[in-house]
């Protein structure tokens, strides 16, 4: 991914990201497509991997205005809302915010996997493609880190933003937490950085 001079990203993702995401869902067996439609993200498996030309991209990014959230054309406005997040995702909005202390839901991550500290996302792809068995907790977690990771709020890091780890702590209020929210500030974020 390309850089600006002081090392953030110049687009919000990459395309490799996004074909991460893209064989992550095509590799899920049928049995794990039902775990993640049973905690209500089976939404996501829709996921039909495009490629859109940069240049776009960038000119769109400019036109965003991230004080309002709108894109501007002409004086016209598109409003970028979380209920227009959740018309395209079909994620929960309007619930409790992502937790901010995200440092609980951090340790539990840690100690599902046994690790000492956070893993690439590579691991937790590598994790859904093999055959392995694993428990539906974990394999759910493991699909929303490489989805929020490389398709919903990516960085250019190859580890996973820990911002959002909190949800983790309490997987039974995964619902419950205002996803549109969370995915439309980081994207509003990262185009007032671009711009």
């Amino acid at each position: 991914m390309k850089k600006k001079s002081d090392g953030r990203p110049i687009v919000g993702f990459s395309r490799f990201s996004v074909s991460t995401f893209s064989n992550v869902i095509k590799s899920l067996s049928t049995e794990r497509q039902d775990v993640i439609r049973k905690y209500g993200f089976g939404s996501l498996l829709l996921f039909d991997e495009c490629s859109v030309p940069r240049n776009f991209v960038h000119w769109v990014a400019r036109l965003v205005n991230f004080n309002s959230g709108g894109i501007v054309v002409n004086g016209k406005v598109i409003s970028l809302t979380k209920e227009a997040v959740h018309l395209v995702l079909d994620l929960p909005f309007g619930g409790e915010p992502f937790p901010a202390d995200y440092t609980s839901g951090k340790a539990c991550l840690l100690s599902r996997f046994g690790k000492d500290s956070v893993p690439l996302i590579s691991y937790f792809s590598e994790a859904l493609t093999c055959k392995n068995g694993m428990s539906d907790d974990d394999m759910f977690v493991c699909f929303i880190v490489v989805a929020m990771s490389t398709f919903l709020c990516p960085n250019s890091s190859v580890v996973p933003s820990q911002k959002f780890f909190g949800i983790f702590e309490d997987l039974g209020k995964i619902r419950s937490y205002d996803w549109c929210g969370f995915i439309l500030s980081w994207l509003l974020e990262d185009i007032k950085l671009f711009n």
